[in-house]
């Protein structure tokens, strides 16, 4: 018997066994499996009304593949190419895979769990936050992308995504903040960031797009819960300022609408033809210094919709 079968023949055990009032506990010691798979065979029989596993999506194959092994059962051959048109007429694209952060249990509940807890705030409590990120823009991106055929609606389904890696070339780390009046107050920097930089830029970045802003008496600060952000000089330091910081859900960047921004200021650098860390820092401040008001209204203002996204997947990743 295959370990299919006989998963199948231990769940209808479970369901015959139960039907004669036997606990889950007694079920699990006569089988031999735990209480926990007792009570997923009973669910999934009470839910579908069968043993057998749920379908699965299965492998996706190449079109070079699937004319392989068609060519094994057809007369006449059909090449890749033809595949590929068929495909196309059925709506599949050649995409590559969207990145994604790694998920597990625990981060999808904390994720769902924010989202409950801010689910009633208003634009104009929304209003009060200013967002801030990190991050690393390169003279030469190195490509490491996924290709994977799929329909538009799949484009954020689990098996059309991956976990992506950065790299490549001279680079710089770039820190930015938005309201939902605009842009505030930027750094170019080289160093990696740690606490002692990142306090640098809370003094002389973060306070004056306070200040710019006329916020002083009324804002919250939003950052991710990297270490140095977390750190006890950090922490000090925000004592020292008096600055309220918002709190965060971990790997949470789909959330942060400061993230959208950084797409725009990408596909800005790829319409320039950057050799050098120079040009990049002066590319980089251009196109941050474009970006509007409306835009970043836009973007703060989403808030709501991407928690209640969020939520109705239940904290997965959602396409923003």
């Amino acid at each position: 018997m295959t370990q299919a079968r006989r998963r199948d023949y231990q769940r209808a055990q479970c369901v015959a066994l139960s039907k004669v009032n036997i606990s889950c506990r007694e079920i699990s010691t006569i089988i031999g499996i735990s209480k926990s798979s007792v009570r997923r065979a009973l669910k999934r029989y009470e839910e579908t009304g069968e043993f057998q596993d749920r379908p699965r999506a299965g492998e996706r194959y190449s079109a070079g593949e699937i004319a392989i092994k068609l060519n094994d059962t057809l007369n006449s051959p059909v090449t890749s190419r033809t595949i590929i048109n068929y495909l196309h007429q059925c709506g599949y694209e050649y995409k590559t895979k969207i990145p994604k952060p790694f998920l597990n249990k625990n981060v999808k509940k904390n994720r769902l769990n924010w989202c409950l807890n801010y689910s009633n705030w208003t634009i104009n409590q929304w209003k009060n936050i200013i967002f801030c990120d990190e991050i690393c823009f390169y003279v030469i991106k190195r490509k490491n992308k996924t290709k994977i055929r799929r329909t538009k609606d799949e484009r954020w389904k689990e098996s059309c995504m991956h976990v992506a890696a950065a790299g490549g070339g001279g680079r710089v780390n770039f820190y930015g903040t938005i309201t939902s009046e605009g842009t505030g107050c930027f750094r170019i920097y080289n160093e990696n960031t740690n606490s002692d930089v990142y306090c640098d830029i809370l003094d002389n970045y973060l306070i004056p797009t306070v200040q710019l802003y006329q916020m002083e008496n009324n804002y919250f600060y939003q950052h991710d819960n990297s270490k140095y952000h977390l750190s006890k000089q950090t922490q000090m330091k925000f004592h020292e300022l008096g600055v309220k910081v918002l709190k965060w859900s971990s790997k949470s960047p789909n959330l942060n609408p400061i993230e959208s921004l950084w797409t725009v200021i990408d596909n800005k650098l790829k319409s320039k033809s950057l050799s050098s860390v120079k040009e990049l820092i002066e590319a980089l401040a251009k196109a941050w210094l474009s970006i509007t008001p409306q835009l970043c209204q836009k973007l703060v203002f989403s808030m709501p919709r991407r928690i209640q996204k969020c939520i109705a997947v239940n904290g997965k990743c959602i396409d923003y």
